[in-house]
């Protein structure tokens, strides 16, 4: 008898075995890019992963609740989203998390540096046919025109990086680390583009320099993009400090034009040096606030969904990139108006 129930355990066990890993009708196999999909819709509340929301409900959660690689700021205490698929990633935009500031300040940043972008190359020279105004951008050359649009372009990359970066990052710890060094080359390019501006226009008439300042910038570019290669797995804090370094470096070709200017007695200098030094202002206020995570560091969980110090730092941003644009267009109406008449040399 003891031998006939071990027979019937063993057939009851097998039954439910083959029941386990029998192939269900109404699923299709997954093909490889929809396997984190399947992972964000497999995850259950109550094991040692995080939970993930169905498509009929919205959940979000608290910090110790979230996946592990979002929990990066400890006085953020509420308003994670948990994994998600792309289509839920997408819908989360509309959701009122701790993310979505970050998202929108981007998405009304990129619009605005297209609306600048159409304003400055085409609607500036509509202007001057219908009203036969000579403006700037009407004498101004194809490549300075290029330089322009070059500048709006690559911030504009940056704030659709940085804005896909904050929608999909919960999405799987492989889609954050992928989205963040998407998020990381926006910010290199918009810092690149400054540059790129700025030492095209501030060394016009001083070619020699010019061409010294600019390969010096792309080798810089080229050494921060290399380190963001995943596989070299360089310490995300040597990636900050190397833009930190980067974005330094623009002193050294500010003080040198200045000098080769003939210091503050060029109109020239005491119109746009105060300008350089408003947007290392608004940048080191931005990169402050960034580091020591004011406010939440003093409200913790207080800020969660508004005001924390990474919206500051979206805003800022965004200011210091618009504070440049206007800086730039300053600098080419000067240079059409008035050539290298006012230049001196020391």
């Amino acid at each position: 008898m003891k031998i006939k129930k071990n027979a019937n355990e063993e057939c009851i066990n097998a039954a439910d075995t083959i029941e386990v890993f029998k192939p269900r009708k109404d699923k299709e196999r997954l093909s490889d890019s929809d396997s984190d999909e399947a992972e964000a819709q497999t995850r259950r509340p109550g094991s040692s992963d995080p939970p993930s929301h169905s498509p009929s409900t919205i959940t979000l959660l608290s910090y110790h609740e979230a996946p592990i690689h979002l929990r990066f700021n400890p006085y953020i205490l509420s308003g994670y989203r948990g994994y998600l698929s792309t289509k839920m990633c997408i819908e989360s935009i509309f959701w009122m998390t701790n993310e979505t500031i970050n998202i929108w300040s981007h998405i009304f940043g990129w619009m605005l540096f297209l609306a600048l972008t159409m304003y400055d190359l085409f609607l500036l020279n509509l202007q001057a046919s219908v009203f036969d105004k000579v403006t700037m951008f009407l004498q101004a050359s194809v490549f300075d025109k290029f330089i322009v649009g070059l500048l709006l372009c690559c911030f504009q990359i940056c704030m659709v990086t940085s804005t896909l970066y904050h929608v999909f990052s919960c999405k799987s710890e492989r889609h954050f680390h992928n989205f963040l060094c998407f998020d990381l080359f926006g910010i290199a390019l918009s810092l690149l583009a400054i540059y790129l501006t700025g030492v095209y226009y501030a060394f016009w008439c001083h070619k020699e320099w010019q061409y010294f300042y600019l390969a010096t910038v792309f080798v810089i570019f080229i050494a921060c993009m290399i380190m963001q290669i995943p596989r070299l797995n360089v310490d995300p804090n040597l990636k900050m400090i190397m833009f930190v370094c980067w974005a330094a470096y623009g002193v050294v070709p500010t003080v040198h034009w200045a000098l080769i200017m003939g210091g503050w007695e060029n109109p020239i200098v005491s119109m746009l040096l105060p300008r350089v030094v408003g947007m290392y202002g608004i940048s080191g206020l931005a990169f402050l606030i960034y580091i020591t995570r004011f406010p939440e560091c003093f409200f913790k969980g207080k800020v969660d969904f508004i005001g924390s110090s990474h919206q500051w730092w979206h805003f800022f941003v965004v200011l210091a990139l618009y504070h440049w644009h206007n800086t730039g267009i300053k600098y080419i109406e000067y240079r059409m108006n008035h050539g290298c008449t006012h230049d001196m040399r020391i």
